[in-house]
């Protein structure tokens, strides 16, 4: 592990990223304590956007150090570093205000309910931050990564994928961190609202976290076909190594983590022995991410690299180049292709049964009934994402090329959390035998069939478009 950096710069993009992604993760569980009227999850989202706040200081400290590092390069450009540090202080300054007044809010309401016109207050400022940050991310990643700006013409695959898992890549990882943070806070309070906002964050992570594996792929064809300067093959081989191992983590934390809100639903209760289990799987997964992240930032970040350092040379080095000659046999291609399909056989056919209750066929039995088939659907989605990297791994570069498979993998992850809904609301669980749902739920079971079907046929069309 290299959780200890040795540079300001290396401190800097580790620190930088915790408030920005942080904020977005913290803004979402915010947005659901106000749904779900629990004064608890109000609570402790003000007190995480007060630990978000302190992070400011860290973050510019750092960024401050890394400023006078970086100004030295002439590959740098001096004046987006100069726009990108007053941004960045900006931002910093209103993060830092955002936690001022949340702690304020804690203190002030202590054993009061939170009166509505301060947690509005609280909600303006944190999104006018994230606001801000976007520009500062933006200016942040175009100073080192200069393969954003290449010709677009002189490249196969497009750039647009590197700056998507630039963006993306930070979800999964930061996203994890904080939904431990909640989690660990659930348990220790005991507190049933915040468990289930752990959890929820825990599955949207895993499914971030199939978008940033299959964009990291298409990256490295981005990166290497034709070479970019000063970027190797057999490190960005390193990193979709370690990445493979974090995908199974996310997944199997994911996984676990949406049975138990699926028993929930059934047993009214969590099973301890099952939510002891789900963090030691996110912890696990935590620590393959921060690995993955590591050499993930050896690809394209030279001034983290310590003289120590021993970087791989060999690119057909690494499991990764392995699968991917081993699936290209024919042999191995059709069976895992056959069990692609059966395993949107069983996503779309779980989603379709239920989505159609909720919209109003089948009214004689209640949701209650449809809901228990969702474990179904989830078992499509283990078959899909498993066999789908592996057949991804035989052809990458054809695939992710295909003008369908971006709206593919981008319906995928939208169909996967809409579908989170079914288990999450309870005016929906609540719907009886010869009851309409509502007119809400009716709209999230269109989009649910509509993203499904739009990932049926993206994969579909792929050898004709």
């Amino acid at each position: 592990m290299h959780l200890i950096p040795q540079s300001w710069p290396h401190w800097h993009i580790l620190v930088s990223v915790l408030p920005s992604i942080g904020l977005v993760f913290v803004l979402g569980v915010y947005a659901a304590a106000f749904v779900a009227e629990s004064e608890a999850m109000k609570r402790t989202c003000l007190l995480a956007f007060v630990i978000l706040g302190l992070l400011s200081v860290p973050t510019y400290l750092s960024g401050n150090h890394s400023m006078q590092a970086l100004s030295q390069d002439p590959k740098i450009s001096k004046d987006l570093l100069h726009s990108h540090f007053e941004w960045g202080n900006a931002a910093l300054a209103l993060l830092a205000l955002t936690g001022i007044v949340s702690l304020f809010a804690l203190l002030r309401f202590r054993g009061k309910p939170l009166p509505d016109n301060t947690v509005r207050v609280v909600l303006g400022l944190a999104v006018a931050t994230l606001a801000v940050m976007v520009i500062v991310g933006e200016l942040g990643w175009q100073i080192s990564h200069h393969e954003l700006r290449l010709d677009p013409a002189a490249q196969r695959t497009p750039q647009a994928w590197s700056h998507v898992h630039i963006v993306l890549n930070h979800f999964p990882s930061v996203g994890f961190a904080v939904a431990l943070g909640f989690y660990l806070f659930a348990l220790a309070l005991n507190n049933v609202a915040i468990k289930r906002a752990g959890l929820v964050l825990f599955v949207i992570c895993a499914i971030l976290g199939v978008a940033t594996y299959v964009t990291g792929t298409a990256s490295m064809w981005a990166l290497t076909d034709p070479q970019v300067p000063g970027i190797s093959k057999a490190v960005i081989n390193a990193h979709r190594d370690m990445a493979l191992w974090s995908l199974f983590g996310l997944g199997f934390t994911g996984v676990a983590a949406w049975i138990e809100l699926w028993r929930f639903r059934h047993l009214g209760r969590f099973s301890s022995r099952s939510l002891y289990v789900i963090l030691a799987f996110t912890i696990i997964a935590l620590g393959l991410m921060a690995e993955t992240g590591h050499l993930g930032g050896q690809i394209n970040h030279p001034e983290i690299r310590l003289a120590t350092d021993v970087l791989p040379t060999d690119p057909k080095a690494g499991w990764t180049p392995a699968i991917e000659s081993l699936i290209n046999h024919v042999i191995w291609f059709v069976p895992w292709q056959t069990v692609h399909f059966f395993g949107f056989s069983l996503v779309f056919g779980t989603a379709l049964i239920v989505s159609l209750r909720v919209l109003g066929f089948w009214k004689s039995v209640s949701f209650s009934a449809v809901h228990r088939l969702l474990p179904l659907g989830v078992f499509g989605v283990v078959m899909n994402v498993f066999s789908g990297m592996l057949i991804l791994l035989a052809d990458s570069n054809r695939y992710l090329n295909a003008a369908t498979f971006a709206p593919k993998i981008a319906f995928l992850v939208i169909g996967a959390i809409a579908v989170l809904y079914f288990s999450l609301s309870d005016q929906l669980w609540n719907v009886k035998a010869g009851e309409d749902a509502p007119t809400h739920a009716k709209w999230v079971a269109a989009l649910v069939l509509l993203s499904w079907s739009a990932v049926i046929m993206g994969g579909r069309l792929i050898p004709y478009v």
